[in-house]
């Protein structure tokens, strides 16, 4: 418990986080202990299926097969317009269809809807949600400086990125380690453009504290923080460096991007795994505790994973075989192994009970959809982020209730 609290601490110490400000535009007379809020057993929000899960520090979202978005979590995370903490799912406000992909960070979440817009909400003290203000929102604000053409988005600590159709990126939020790609250090409340990348971009990753994108022919770039080399170039920066850089190293063209508090994955070629940065722990899963300026591999993968995603101090992928394997730190269970030994090594998570087809590593827990539509989680449940309908951590997987029923 102590570690959980002292890690808490350093999440709301890190972004400035405060939810007080939090107001719903809608339903200001909604108590911060839930007492005039909707009760989450007669949310009519739509039901259905999950195809994608996000987990952020104290909350996770489903996208459902219907286009809805669900989410379950600590205070003021969820998007219903209330305060509440939802130990269930239950619907995002305005968020009921035409939803085509979600990010969870720290203490927000944005999602691409239809016509290429972002919508974004959650704490917003650093400017996050990109609406040019600071006033966090109990429910989905417009992004107006992202344009129309938004194909994917991905949410740090305390920023939020968007990769658009013609290939480039631009950020918001917090910029203390330069994780926008920004010269300017401070919050910024708008989208702006990340200068120095290559434009043919189709792949976007947001750490901690850094932020990474892959072109088409596989070439990955990141910046931010590299205090722990999570940047992948072959050095360190105690000091945070403005500028991008290309990951050295990696063995094949890179197909996907994750990134965590200090470290960062990708897959390249067919399906081998490489992992660089921050190793203290166990995340990089080459059984040291060394960090890597450039990347190495996990041991014993096969060599066709098809996705991996960095947590905060672990990781976590999905083999061919519709099988989950994570390794790093396991103070909260967060591993699904049974146990809270911390791995530096991949262990497979063996109590799924069924093939998985998507996966999400949050701050302290893990989730995953399962072939059949539903969503079991694990690890750190003090803020209901399992979304069990109870706020008790669990070793091994539990199923999220309030989606729909297979």
């Amino acid at each position: 418990m102590k570690h959980r609290v002292g890690l808490l601490v350093l999440l709301l110490a890190s972004t400035s986080a405060c939810l007080d400000p939090i107001r719903s535009t809608t339903d200001p007379g909604c108590d911060e202990d839930g007492a005039s809020c909707p009760d989450p057993d007669t949310d009519t929000g739509q039901r259905g299926l999950a195809r994608q899960v996000s987990v952020g520090s104290q909350h996770a979202c489903a996208l459902l097969e219907t286009g809805g978005v669900r989410c379950w979590g600590g205070t003021g995370l969820v998007g219903d317009g209330t305060r509440a903490l939802r130990a269930s799912a239950v619907g995002v406000r305005g968020l009921g269809s035409g939803v085509l992909a979600i990010a969870a960070g720290g203490q927000h979440t944005c999602a691409v809807v239809e016509g290429g817009t972002v919508k974004c909400w959650g704490d917003n003290s650093l400017g996050q949600l990109g609406n040019g203000n600071t006033m966090a929102s109990l429910e989905p604000v417009d992004v107006p400086g992202a344009g129309t053409n938004v194909v994917a988005v991905a949410v740090g600590l305390a920023h939020s990125c968007s990769l658009h159709a013609g290939g480039q990126v631009m950020c918001w939020g917090a910029n203390d380690f330069f994780q926008l790609g920004w010269e300017l250090v401070g919050k910024t409340p708008r989208p702006v453009q990340v200068l120095g990348l290559p434009e043919n971009l189709t792949v976007l990753a947001a750490g901690a504290r850094h932020t990474c994108a892959a072109t088409t022919d596989g070439e990955a770039w990141c910046w931010g923080d590299n205090s722990e080399g999570a940047l992948g170039n072959g050095l360190t920066s105690p000091t945070p460096e403005p500028g991008v850089g290309r990951v050295r190293g990696l063995t094949g063209p890179v197909r996907a991007l994750t990134a965590g508090l200090g470290h960062t994955c990708a897959r390249v070629g067919t399906g081998d795994i490489e992992c660089w940065g921050r190793n203290d722990r166990g995340e990089l899963g080459d059984d040291t505790a060394l960090d890597r300026t450039i990347p190495v591999r996990p041991l014993e993968l096969p060599s066709t994973m098809r996705q991996v995603r960095a947590g905060n101090e672990f990781t976590c992928a999905l083999d061919a075989q519709e099988r989950v394997h994570c390794w790093g730190r396991n103070e909260e269970g967060q591993l699904g192994d049974g146990t809270l030994i911390h791995r530096p090594a991949p262990v497979e998570v063996t109590a799924l009970g069924g093939a998985v087809v998507d996966l999400s590593a949050g701050v302290t827990s893990t989730c995953a959809v399962m072939r059949d539509g539903q969503v079991r989680c694990w690890g750190d449940n003090a803020a209901g982020q399992l979304g069990d309908g109870t706020q008790s951590d669990r070793v091994a997987p539990a199923v999220v209730q309030g989606l729909g029923v297979p």
